[in-house]
């Protein structure tokens, strides 16, 4: 029988967000006769914690970094879980994961330790200078870093000075079958109360400037028998409800959805419309492409890395650009099917599936080249 080498997954939670429930696909898709994945959280667990413990996941709630400061215990209690579980492998996520994991794997003799960062450092500010130089240093006793993008990965090394040798990009990958769902698009409207005969323009995501969804808004003001319908919640529900009544249009906002609703969303919709201002990695946009959506979206570094050719892209912010792409969408059924076909066939490059074996291969060289085997 081969050996089994254990994965320690560290995040501050995991409540309900992209980067949690990216962390419970890849766990819960590892090949189980190679990985044993273990999770551990620093501050509180939340929904994925309590999801991947029903499904029987060994997930360590540490109640850690309630106060100010540097938190010294936390960096013992990870020293504690790391040797107690005989981790081979140490995953961390975001900041403070990253920065508390590193230093107790470091005292731990943790064999492998593979921070992962899923944001870009302008977001929309500046990355902090002692957030730089911390990860600079530590960069040091990393066996290997990763980013979720090209774009995530230019800003490490374009701000904290680490070599590109250093740095590995694996996307984050979608359930891409998840959205590929045999449901007739009159009764995936009924679920969310959207009007049979009209155009449905839509889009996912937080309802925070980040989204760019007022610009969605704009670009279909005066657009006849057009419907805008947003998945998602956030603090700009109540101004993007003010700003489409005054524009007159007709926008549906559906609040937070689970993962399995956002597949009915996305059935849906004719056109899905993305105009974001800064994305890590935009699983939302993966998972429109797999829904076989015709896409527009904003230029942004991200979003053509993911979409490529395969989708209208249109400069970040241009209202004008925008309606010219969503109202040459719904006059030409042959760019509608064209774009939808290829947005389809290149989804399958970030299903999970891809995902997950590109970290275990990367697991087994690291081991490989350090003999632990």
């Amino acid at each position: 029988m081969n050996k089994q080498y254990r994965v320690l997954h560290l995040v501050t939670s995991l409540s309900t967000g992209g980067v949690e429930n990216m962390i419970y696909k890849v766990v819960t898709h590892y090949d189980r006769d190679r990985f044993v994945p273990v999770v551990c959280c620093i501050r509180s667990g939340g929904e994925v914690a309590d999801r991947l413990v029903k499904e029987g996941f060994d997930v360590t709630v540490l109640n850690r970094m309630k106060g100010h400061g540097f938190d010294w215990r936390a960096v013992l209690d990870i020293y504690k879980v790391l040797k107690r579980e005989g981790i081979d492998v140490l995953r961390t996520h975001q900041y403070h994961a990253n920065l508390y994991g590193r230093i107790a794997g470091v005292l731990a003799g943790t064999p492998v330790i593979i921070p992962s960062f899923h944001n870009l450092y302008i977001s929309p500010e500046r990355p902090k200078l002692h957030r730089r130089l911390i990860n600079r240093l530590l960069a040091v006793w990393s066996d290997c870093l990763i980013a979720v993008s090209r774009s995530v990965a230019e800003d490490i090394i374009r701000f904290d000075r680490v070599k590109k040798e250093k740095i590995r990009v694996i996307h984050n990958g979608v359930l891409i079958e998840r959205f590929r769902i045999a449901l007739d698009k009159r009764e995936a409207r009924r679920s969310f109360g959207l009007p049979e005969d009209k155009w449905i323009i839509g889009s996912v995501g937080r309802l925070t400037p980040q989204k760019g969804h007022e610009y969605l808004l704009r670009a279909v003001s005066g657009l006849k028998d057009v419907v805008v319908a947003i998945a998602g919640d956030g603090p700009l529900k109540d101004v993007l409800k003010q700003m489409a009544e005054q524009m007159d249009v007709q926008c549906i906002l559906t609040g937070t959805l689970y993962e399995k609703e956002v597949s009915i969303f996305l059935k849906a919709l004719d056109i899905f419309c993305f105009p974001s201002l800064w994305e890590g990695m935009p699983s939302a946009l993966v998972e429109a492409m797999a829904a076989g959506l015709p896409v527009v979206a904003s230029d942004i570094s991200s979003n053509i890395e993911i979409l490529n050719d395969a989708g209208i892209i249109v400069k970040t912010k241009d209202v004008n650009a925008l309606r010219n792409a969503i109202i040459r969408l719904i006059k030409s059924d042959d760019e509608r099917r064209g774009y939808s076909e290829r947005a389809s066939r290149r989804s399958e490059m970030f299903s999970i599936e891809n995902t997950v074996r590109e970290y275990e291969n990367l697991f087994m060289d690291i081991l490989r080249e350090k003999k632990i085997q």
